[in-house]
């Protein structure tokens, strides 16, 4: 008898004993599933002997009755007495044997004495309970199996992430193989006592209900007795574990802990690190040091015009030079291809699936029902284990537009909607934060809705972090954009990037100072983001705030040859609340960590120090002073006053000269050799996402820098009256089902190991 008759045998032993069926019946189903094939369920329904109906009321009930129906042939209980303990247990949650118990039926010692005397039969495993029970069939068993024997992971993940069972079916079968209940339909978290947070967050374990004897402790998996003995330090009356969905957790937690996460994720960096937050954007002593400042300039200009414009204008230029020299040296650097990390397809081939961990992935959304749909087919494409991928969907409790565009998706079931309470601030660290609480990964990244990783990106992210020294904690992926070609902004804003991602980050990483990360496509150690206090929800920019965290405590970040495909801003007023919103982070992570500048000194080492400033106050501040030297410049040019001429002497007026025509020169230069770098190297690979037809607009870059000025100003606005205050990007303006990609033809490259760069 080969394994599918003997598992359908089993199936009819257990259908006769619960009489639904007798044994004649038994046998002509097993001759008719001979013949014809299909489960023996089928069978069964197609010769007339059972209902569909009553199948699966044999399935819903009796799948977690196998000691039920136990106790009813040894006479323990009658039928009825068993039908209503089931439907209690299906209410109330918790093992057949207690509801039995809290229904009078029987005591708990006879139920003791009676499984001493008559011992269960051998435990059967999971895939085969659950072919035994109809949830699966034999050949999607096998398939799963052999999934499992190449990946690794737990068979019940597995079958869920490949889509061949539901998570009722699997949920089931593994509490009836653990003796356990399942979590019921009456919840009483009102009345429950609750667990300490800190202790429920441990074990991700929640008091969903209350009985005489004990607490309902639903679980997504089964805690061992040690953890169990701990929680019931805290509690007057012992636990009995249930079994529950990861969705029933998620909704568990935000009906019993919902102030306790939303505080963890505003207020967790305040409370630990207060001098590291922007929740107070400028503390007292700067203020002070501003009105002091801003009162002073105002007095000299009154009594010194001439010599306070001229040592305002020495500090500026001196200043700018510093900036264009530091940015220039920095570009150089990264322009040496070998100071990234970069894998070939052969190393990324030989990762065996069995050795991956589990990679958490959060996505904060917000009113993104244009590409939500896109979004979940792009992540279910990457090249990962599906059920070692703990995708978490973050989703503003006051975002309905989202939430209706989910409601006809059936999501994976290794995605997960979490629910953002509506406080303040309201902005994408916070809700990343809230996500981190509960992560399961040993890895994190944060990808937005419109974005288009490589599909590999994960895993050579994991190389990455295997290969390099443990201080490294963070992997930043580069950035691009899909629609570069859709119009002139575009174009600018794909130049702009290049230059940062595949330039500027590599060089800052080389040259060993603080790097400001992208808002997305970067790879963390969860335990790294958990122990300091992961992002700053008061930080407009909590990306680049938090890499220069990171390297204030001795952390590390590589820069990572893979790529996220985003789409840049085609829309001018949308690109202006963007750019404005990134700059005035770049003001609050300066302001912030600057409040003990020498402090700052010591931390960061001068070379940090001069690095931090180049990369976090060079960003807004050239952007805020461009304006005023085009306005003298342009005065100058038409009506050469000699006042001028006092502002600029001789040797500041050939430093000033110097900057316009060879610093200008450089940056240019280097943000269409950065596109055409970014291209070549798409080229080389065989899959360009970018047109060689974007580099000519570089020649226009100078317009490009008037609008920044333009969103540096309504930054600096914003900065004083609305810090906090996220201004949403508006995504989905341009047809993603059109996104071009170009087969390249292959050209030879060879790659060098990245060496770690100069420290």
């Amino acid at each position: 008898m080969n394994a599918k008759e003997n598992l359908s045998n089993r199936f009819g032993e257990r259908l006769i004993a619960a009489n639904y069926i007798t044994q004649e019946d038994c046998e002509a189903a097993l001759a008719y599933q001979k013949e014809a094939g299909g489960l023996f369920g089928s069978a069964l329904i197609r010769l007339g002997i059972l209902t569909k109906e009553k199948l699966d009321e044999f399935l819903n009930f009796g799948q977690l009755s196998w000691s039920g129906e136990r106790m009813l042939q040894g006479g323990l209980i009658t039928r009825e007495q068993l039908n209503e303990a089931l439907s209690f247990q299906a209410e109330n949650g918790g093992r057949l044997g207690n509801a039995l118990i809290a229904l009078g039926f029987v005591s708990k010692e006879r139920i003791d004495e009676f499984f001493r005397s008559s011992p269960a039969p051998s435990a059967m495993r999971l895939g085969e309970r659950l072919v035994l029970d109809g949830g699966i069939s034999q050949s999607n068993l096998d398939r799963a199996l052999k999934f499992q024997e190449a990946s690794g992971g737990k068979l019940g993940e597995i079958l869920l992430s490949l889509g061949l069972a539901t998570p009722e079916q699997v949920l089931r079968a593994v509490a009836t193989q653990l003796s356990l209940g399942r979590v019921g339909n009456n919840l009483n978290f009102a009345d429950a006592r609750k667990l300490p947070y800190n202790v429920a967050l441990k074990y991700n374990a929640i008091i969903a209900n209350t009985r005489d004897d004990s607490y309902i402790l639903a679980v997504a998996a089964q805690l061992p007795p040690d953890n169990i003995a701990e929680i019931e330090k805290y509690l007057d009356k012992p636990v009995e574990q249930v079994l529950a969905t990861m969705p029933e957790i998620e909704n568990f937690w935000d009906a019993v802990y919902p102030t306790d996460q939303s505080d963890q994720s505003v207020y967790q960096l305040h409370n630990e690190q207060p001098v590291n937050s922007a929740l107070e954007t400028l503390t007292l002593w700067q203020k002070i040091f501003g009105i002091c400042a801003v009162v002073l300039l105002a007095l000299l200009l009154v009594f010194e015009p001439t010599w306070t414009l001229l040592i305002i204008n020495v500090v500026v230029q001196i200043t700018y030079f510093f900036f264009t020299i530091a940015k220039v040296y920095i570009i150089s650097r990264g322009l040496s291809r070998r100071n990234h990390l970069r894998y070939s397809k052969q190393q990324i081939a030989a990762i065996s699936d069995k050795d991956l961990p589990i990679y958490t992935l959060l996505i904060p959304v917000y009113k993104e029902s244009k590409v939500i749909n896109k979004l979940i087919e792009r992540l279910s494409a990457l090249d990962y284990p599906h059920h070692k991928l703990d995708i978490r969907i973050l989703l503003e409790a006051d975002d309905e537009e989202t939430r209706e565009a989910l409601q006809n998706v059936v999501l994976p079931s290794y995605f997960s909607l979490v629910n953002i309470p509506k406080t303040q601030p309201q902005t994408k660290p916070k809700a990343c934060n809230y996500g981190l609480i509960r992560a399961r990964g040993d890895y994190v990244v944060i990808y937005d809705a419109e974005d288009i990783p490589d599909t590999d990106q994960l895993k050579k992210a994991y190389l990455a972090f295997k290969e390099l020294p443990e201080n490294y904690v963070c992997i930043q992926s580069k950035l691009n954009y899909f629609n570069s070609e859709q119009n002139i902004l575009t174009r600018w804003f794909t130049q702009e990037y290049s230059t940062w991602f595949d330039v500027l980050l590599i060089g800052t990483m080389s040259v060993d100072v603080p790097i400001p990360l992208g808002g997305t496509s970067n790879h963390f150690k969860a335990d790294f983001l958990k122990q300091i206090g992961a992002w700053d929800p008061f930080n407009v920019t909590e990306d680049a705030d938090l890499g220069v965290r990171l390297y204030k405590m001795d952390y590390k970040t590589a820069v990572l040859d893979s790529h996220t495909w985003e789409e840049a801003n085609s829309n001018l007023n949308n690109w202006i609340r963007q750019r404005s919103r990134w700059i005035k982070g770049y003001m609050q992570t300066w302001l912030v960590h600057m409040r003990r500048p020498f402090h700052l000194l010591r931390e960061l080492g001068l070379k940090g120090f001069l690095g931090y400033n180049a990369m976090v106050l060079g960003t807004p501040l050239l952007p805020l002073l461009n304006p005023i030297f085009w306005f003298l410049m342009a005065v100058w040019l038409l009506s050469k006053p000699g006042t001028l001429d006092v502002l600029f002497p001789g040797w500041l007026y050939y430093i000033a000269l110097f900057q316009l025509i060879v610093g200008n020169f450089a940056f240019v230069y280097s943000s269409i050799y950065a596109a055409y770098c970014v291209i070549r190297d798409s080229e080389v690979k065989g899959l360009m996402r970018l047109s060689y037809s974007i580099i000519p607009s570089g020649m226009f870059l100078p317009l490009y820098w008037v609008l920044m000025s333009v969103a540096g100003y309504k930054a600096l606005v914003q900065l004083f009256t609305r810090p906090h205050f996220w201004e949403k990007t508006l995504h989905g303006l341009t047809d993603q089902t059109e996104v071009k990609v170009v087969e390249a033809p292959k050209v030879n490259l060879r790659i060098k190991p990245f060496d770690g760069g100069e420290s």
